[in-house]
């Protein structure tokens, strides 16, 4: 029998959509398994809200604002959110958060343009930031981490006319200072790449959101684990993911993404 925690919010975090015969990287789920997700959530009367209902539910103390819902987040520019992910999504009638690297926008034919993220935008999705240049946040100074969140933030906000709150991290690289960084200029929240369910702390929302990795290889009976909450399966995930942290703290950032790269299967 699934077992739920208490208040916590699941958020769901993928990062290409694509067919199957060339899903083969790690992050890349196929079309078949989105559309057999989308399908789950749907049967089972899920319903996906945007990080900003979310906060906004928190605020006025909502109750049910975790019961049967969940959050849906795409990281980075690729142009499968417009041409795939988008249309599986409305076809469900669900809602989903993308977050976007502004340097990357109307650069190559793979990335998305600023007509597409609009075409988006009007579809109702939300579009947030994934910094300006993709580059590791935690491992900036400070005038660099800072013109990194402004930068996104205001080319973003001026793409789709609309309010930017939320930035998620590349590469998971995630610290305090980030964080007090982001909300000093005016991010509601940061989103890092750790699992965990996000509890609502005293009828306020967190400052930092977990996330939960969507990728090729997971299968439906833990996609279901995951948005059910299952409490087991959220504690393993979380032993993992600090044990992953150490290994990260123990080889420094260069080295780990470069044996990342050669055996990320596994990493």
């Amino acid at each position: 029998m699934t077992q739920r925690t208490g208040a916590g919010i699941p958020i769901l975090m993928y990062h290409e959509v694509g067919p199957r015969e060339t899903a083969t990287e790690r992050y890349t789920v196929s079309t078949e398994s989105f559309r057999e997700q989308l399908k789950f959530l749907h049967e089972n009367e899920y319903r996906t809200i945007s990080l900003e209902q979310y906060y906004k539910e928190a605020m006025t103390c909502n109750s049910e604002v975790s019961d049967k819902k969940v959050v849906i987040t795409f990281d980075d520019n690729n142009l499968c959110h417009y041409s795939t992910s988008t249309s599986i999504l409305v076809e469900f009638d669900f809602r989903a958060t993308f977050f976007v690297v502004s340097s990357f926008i109307d650069t190559q034919p793979d990335m998305l343009t600023a007509a597409q993220l609009v075409e988006m935008k009007n579809a109702g999705m939300s579009i947030e930031s994934h910094s300006h240049t993709h580059r590791f946040l935690s491992d900036l100074n400070d005038a660099e981490l800072r013109g990194e969140l402004e930068t996104s933030r205001r080319l973003l906000e001026d793409c789709v006319q609309s309010n930017v709150r939320f930035i998620s991290c590349p590469g998971g690289r995630y610290s305090k200072r980030v964080l007090d960084s982001a909300l000093d200029v005016g991010y509601s929240a940061v989103c890092t790449s750790a699992p965990g369910l996000n509890d609502l702390l005293g009828g306020q929302p967190p400052k930092t959101l977990n996330r939960f990795l969507v990728s090729a290889n997971t299968r439906l009976d833990t996609f279901a684990k995951i948005v059910s909450r299952d409490e087991d399966f959220v504690r393993g995930e979380i032993l993992r993911h600090r044990t992953k942290s150490m290994l990260k703290g123990l080889l420094g950032n260069d080295l780990y993404y470069k044996l990342w790269q050669r055996y990320r299967k596994d990493l």
